[in-house]
Order: C-alpha cells, then structure tokens, then sequence
C-alpha cells in the first residue's frame, strides 16, 4: 500500500494513512472479528470460540511486510493473514483455532477491509467538496459585476462576468457532491459471499450473519457483489468525474494565471511555494498542477477498473486482483485533487483590473455578437453577422474600436450603441444566469 517517493509528491497525507499498510491489515483483522462474532450471536459457531477469535484480533498485530512477501505465493493477502491469524489462536484457544474465517473466502476479507479503509476518504472528500462549493459560491456572489472574456477555442470570445465563471465551478462540484454520495451509500458495503456467493456453510443463517457483521462494522447491508461490481464501479466513475472536475477548475486557472493574461491566481504569492530551482521570479501554480496531474491519471486507472469487472463467472482470475492494485493509486489521486481544490477554494485572487484591461485592449471585439444581433432587428441573421464581421476586420487593420466603426459605418446606430458595448449592460443579463447556477446548488443541498 506504499506510495512511490514520486507518488507521495501529490498524496493527501490522511489519505496515505488511511490506506496504509497497518490501515488495511486492521481492517481485514476487523472484518475476521465482526465475523466471529456475528457467527457466535446467530448460532454458527460457537459463542466461545467467537470470543476467542475476537480477542485474537484485537491483539493481533502481525507484519505487513511479511504478509505481503508471503501474498504472492497465493496471489491474496488474505490466505497469509488467515493462515497467522489462526495461528495466533491455536495458541490461546485450540478449539476456536478451527473456526476462524468460517464460511467465508478471501475476497470477503479484502474487499471489505477495502471499504473500511475508504470510508473515511469519502466522508473526508464531501466536507472537502462542501466547503469548495460554499468558497466559490462566496467568490461567485462577490465578482457577480466583474466582467471579463469569455474564450472559446483558447481565443477571446463574448464577454461574461468572473461570478459566472466561478459559480459554474461551484455548480459542477455540487453535483458531483451528491452524486458522490449516492455512490457511496450504495457501495460502502459489507462483501460477506462465500466461495460462489452463496455462504454454504451458514445455511439459513447467511442473512443474519451478514446484518450482524454490517452492523458490527457500520457498513450497509447490500448484497452478495463478488462477481457483479456495478455499484463498486459506480462509486469510482464518480471519484474519477470529481477528480476530472477538479482539474478542469485547475486548468482554467492555471490559463488564467499566465502573466500575459494575469486574470486569476489560486492563491496570493507566498514565499517557498510555487518556487523554481533555477528562477527566482517565478510561482508556478503548484495547487493547479496538482489537480491537472491528478484528472490526467484518472481516466486511465478507471479504465483498468472497468476492464478487471469483465471477471470469469463468480471469481475472476486476474481482473480482481489488477482491481485491488489499482485502487490505492485511484484514491491516491483523488487526495491530490483535494488538496488542490481545498488551496484554490480558500486562496484564489481575482484581478478585477486585469479582467477589465484584458476586455479594453480588444477595443469593442468581443461585443461584435451583440452587435450583429442589433443589426439582425433590420437584416436577416446571416446578412448582419457579414457585416460585422467586415467591421472588425476595419476595427482590426485600422487600430480602431469597433464601436467607432459602427457609428461611423451606420449613424442611425449610435443612439442604440451605448448598450450593445455597456459592461453594466452586460452584467444586467448575465445576473440571471449566475443566480441560475448558484440555485441549484440551493437544490442539491436539500
């Protein structure tokens, strides 16, 4: 479960350790006591060879090292960790030594160990995602009158305001809230089948044993999913979209942070971060980074997931296995685009005068759509758009603002040319829309 020293460079720390080594080995351990004990209060085996099992665990504290060294001659880490925990009670208890693990198989352990150790990287990445929607909403309502371009294609395109922009960040990562936590409420479950799902050896007693050991971890209930891992898959199709969310929030900021364009940063300069080995002057934009390189590695980890779901009848050979290897890295980079949207949420710098020195540079170009709308009153669509798009090229070559070029192209016009190029205009349109987005979260939180 150890992260490479290239790897830890965008890890979040809590995720680290929650899926650490000693993490996942306390979690299979967890899952064998809830098991004993579950099989001890519905009659499966025997109340004390429950406890003993059970105290077993609770002491046990073998080497993570040891059973992954001895995993690969099983290709399960669970067959080890069986194997030592029933050891540990022969040595106390002979007799309960031989119901240890009973009914059960070794995907029961290490998916729901798995699970455990997620748990709490969920909840921890809807408070985090909480807190970026509320941050952004608040930078949304504040820029609501600050206008700057919009871009399409990397190129100016029609103005919008900063508020827009930020509260469309906030809306996506509200959705992605929720859906995230439907996902979680329907995977976060306890794994308990047997070898073929069918939990023989428990006879009438399987649902009852797996409510019991649900209940004991504060896992649902669900169902038998050793074959069929729809809801798991689910729940990592929506971590990657809030991964991928996030690094498209990064990315727009990271655009926006160029020097040349100086319209945002995700944070106020701060000494020894963003620094250069070789350049004083620079701050790179390390929290975008973070987030551009954590939706870049997701796509590719959830693809190999996916695949590992074409398993072979009721265990898979291989797919499984390649599932279990590849979720750490999945969760890894979740916690690295965490950690950006907490940085970009609680820092980001909009340079309002920047914005507005960036849309008066263009000298009217950007208000060339409106334009073209006024003259569509009198013109078919077609006919108003080629002329404007005659008058920008004039406004381009002659180093004139395009609004100078209508006036003087169509003095009928100037009356009614103060609003198409008003910024206050402009902003009085877009106001709705802005209070569109910031509704709907209203929506998602009820």
């Amino acid at each position: 479960m150890a992260a490479n020293i290239l790897g830890r460079t965008f890890a979040r720390a809590s995720f680290t350790l929650s899926l650490s080594a000693e993490a996942f080995v306390r979690a299979m351990l967890d899952f064998e006591r809830a098991l004993a004990e579950g099989q001890g209060d519905a009659g499966v085996i025997p109340s004390e060879a429950a406890r003993a099992i059970a105290a077993a665990c609770a002491s046990f504290a073998p080497s993570p090292e040891r059973l992954a060294s001895e995993a690969g001659r099983s290709g399960s880490l669970a067959v080890p960790l069986v194997r030592a925990l029933t050891e540990h009670v022969r040595q106390h208890d002979p007799r309960a030594a031989a119901f240890v693990h009973y009914g059960s198989t070794s995907q029961d352990v290490l998916d729901t160990a798995l699970v455990l150790c997620l748990r709490p990287c969920v909840e921890e990445a809807d408070r985090v995602l909480a807190d970026g929607v509320a941050r952004f909403a608040e930078h949304a309502r504040r820029h609501a009158s600050t206008v700057m371009l919009g871009r399409t294609l990397l190129q100016p395109a029609t103005p919008i305001t900063a508020g827009l922009k930020i509260a469309r960040w906030a809306a996506a990562l509200g959705r992605c809230r929720v859906r995230l936590g439907r996902a979680a409420d329907r995977a976060l479950t306890v794994q308990l089948g047997g070898a073929v799902g069918t939990l023989d050896a428990l006879g009438g007693r399987r649902v009852e044993v797996r409510r019991q050991v649900a209940k004991r971890l504060g896992l649902g209930e669900g169902g038998v999913w050793h074959s069929h891992r729809d809801e798991w898959l689910r729940l990592w199709a929506e971590v990657s979209i809030v991964i991928v969310t996030v690094g498209k929030i990064g990315r727009d900021i990271a655009l926006l942070s160029q020097q040349e364009i100086g319209e945002m940063l995700e944070a106020a300069p701060e000494k020894g971060v963003g620094g250069s080995s070789a350049m004083p002057h620079k701050r790179n934009p390390v929290a975008c980074l973070g987030a551009i390189a954590a939706a870049t590695r997701a796509p590719g980890l959830v693809a190999t997931l996916l695949h590992g779901a074409l398993g072979e009848h009721e265990r898979a050979l291989g797919g499984w296995q390649a599932e279990l290897a590849t979720i750490p890295e999945l969760l890894e980079t979740l916690g690295g685009a965490l950690d950006a949207l907490e940085r970009i949420a609680r820092g980001l710098v909009v340079n309002t005068e920047r914005m507005a020195a960036n849309v008066d540079a263009l000298q009217g170009l950007p208000f060339s759509e409106r334009l073209a709308r006024l003259l569509a009153r009198d013109l078919d669509r077609a006919s108003a758009l080629a002329l404007v798009d005659d008058w920008c090229a004039t406004a381009i070559n002659e180093g004139r603002h395009l609004k100078d070029v209508a006036a003087a192209a169509r003095p009928s016009l100037s009356g009614q040319l103060d609003g198409v190029f008003s910024s206050k205009a402009l902003v009085a349109e877009l106001v709705p829309l802005l209070d569109e987005e910031l509704a709907e979260l209203e929506r998602s939180r009820a």
